[in-house]
């Protein structure tokens, strides 16, 4: 009874200190540009808080520390790696992002292309891929916190929705206030707990002959449930996933100088490479001192696997570390999708801000969405759904066939000539993986593939 008692005090105090930090950040004369890129003045600081916790998701947290548990470094070889190849694209798109002031990547696709069509094409798909996303957040949170306060997962649940909708209410400036303490905690908690298992597992060294000599299989980069074929299509998958994810690029977007940037994508893959290191020292020591755990999903296994492997403060520690990662993720996927809802898909709201009376109306619309759009990822949370990671592949295939070749391969923009390859590729990646039911990593190649041919396929000349 006294440790539930301190968890419910702890759990209360990062409520009210995400209420502090998000209450600072409202403005009363805000308009829609401050509300998305935070008026494009985000210093260093807070950028490297926000972009880091953004990055480390229910899935990078949850999702991949339980995949290395079950299989070994073929976790690592299907996600890290990925994930670490997407932020080494990102220094190649700084500038050119930055010579835009649009508010939104569909917005600067449009406008790129000069093809309306294209900004409402890309704005549709990312409210389905956010949306989706966001579920991801809301059942860990809901699981994490149902075992912490010893009450129901939907009561949990419903939790993280409304710490989700006051973070995103003040927009980005509030959303980056709170990130600067949920990275702070992902980071002191994942270490925490990791530090403590080696201790116990005795040293790294001692995990891997452990390993060795129980299951070798999971020391190699393949297994024989993931052959070499699909594990490299899910890294490239994943790569290019967040190489093209517009909530980074909103956040190079954002930065107040270009020299900001570039020093946010640096420090943030010192601080993302350390958690890495901490969440796979987790999975495997876990492994090596409880064996067997499992659940009826990765979420109950996680809470019942490090409840049993760590002492009480460290698992606390770490429980915190998902939350921050769940709310942190959440608030900015749920702000970008009522920006593509109600500012790319809006023809007459897209165009020029008004005096503020029209902004303050324009923003409690965007209020509206967010409300909205949460509700709905609350509601399928509630459903039997794909494994988190699962959730995950579908959501960044979409994005990487919508942003992957403007921003990375088309070097001179043809108006009105990506819409019909955009399109096609969509529709072919939706039919290969909802109609025959291909992996999203192995039907994003041939989508990208077709897109590129169609728009790269030359046309001939008149005479």
């Amino acid at each position: 009874m006294p440790f539930l008692l301190l968890q419910i005090l702890v759990f209360g105090a990062y409520t009210l200190a995400l209420v502090f930090l998000a209450g600072e950040a409202f403005n009363w004369k805000e308009d829609r540009r401050l509300f998305y890129v935070g008026g494009n003045r985000l210093t260093l600081v807070p950028m490297v808080g926000t972009f880091v916790a953004t990055w480390m998701s229910a899935a990078s947290v949850l999702g991949y520390t339980m995949w290395l548990y079950a299989d070994g470094y073929v976790a690592f070889t299907g996600s890290v790696n990925g994930w670490l190849i997407g932020l080494l694209f990102m220094p190649f798109i700084v500038r050119k992002l930055r010579a835009s002031r649009a508010l939104s990547l569909p917005q600067w696709l449009g406008d790129t292309f000069g093809d309306r069509r294209l900004r409402s094409l890309s704005a549709v798909s990312l409210i389905g891929a956010y949306t989706f996303y966001m579920v991801i957040q809301f059942r860990a949170f809901g699981t994490i916190v149902a075992t912490l306060l010893d009450i129901k997962v939907i009561v949990a649940s419903a939790l993280v929705y409304l710490f989700v909708l006051y973070t995103t209410f003040g927009g980005l400036p509030s959303v980056a206030r709170s990130d600067t303490l949920n990275l702070a905690l992902i980071l002191g908690g994942v270490l925490l707990a990791a530090g403590n298992l080696l201790k116990r597992a005795g040293s790294l060294a001692a995990v891997h002959a452990a390993i060795a000599e129980r299951a070798p299989a999971m020391l190699h980069p393949w297994s024989e449930g993931w052959s070499p074929l699909v594990t490299t299509l899910m890294m490239l998958s994943w790569g290019l996933g967040v190489a093209a994810n517009p909530q980074y690029a909103v956040r190079l977007l954002s930065a107040r100088t270009t020299r900001d940037a570039y020093g946010t994508l640096a420090y943030s893959s010192l601080i993302i490479g350390a958690i890495y290191a901490g969440l796979t020292v987790l999975g495997l020591s876990a492994f090596v001192l409880f064996p067997g755990v499992r659940a009826a999903s990765d979420e109950l296994a996680f809470t019942r696997l490090f409840s049993l492997a760590l002492p009480p403060l460290p698992a606390l520690a770490l429980f915190l570390a998902v939350l921050a990662a769940a709310v942190s993720t959440a608030n900015s996927q749920l702000l970008l999708a009522a920006c593509s809802l109600c500012y790319d898909l809006s023809p007459r709201e897209g165009r020029n801000r008004g005096d503020l009376v029209t902004e303050d109306r324009f923003l409690f619309k965007n209020r509206l969405a967010i409300a909205g759009i949460a509700t709905a990822a609350l509601a399928l949370s509630q459903f039997r759904l794909p494994g988190v990671l699962l959730i995950g592949r579908y959501s960044w295939t979409v994005v990487a066939i919508c942003f992957f070749l403007p921003l990375y391969v088309i070097r001179t923009p043809r108006p009105r000539a990506l819409f019909v390859p955009l399109s096609a590729a969509l529709l072919l990646h939706l039919f290969l993986t909802v109609f025959l039911g291909i992996l999203p990593e192995l039907a994003l190649l041939p989508a990208l593939a077709l897109e590129g041919l169609l728009y790269f396929w030359p046309r001939r000349k008149g005479p």
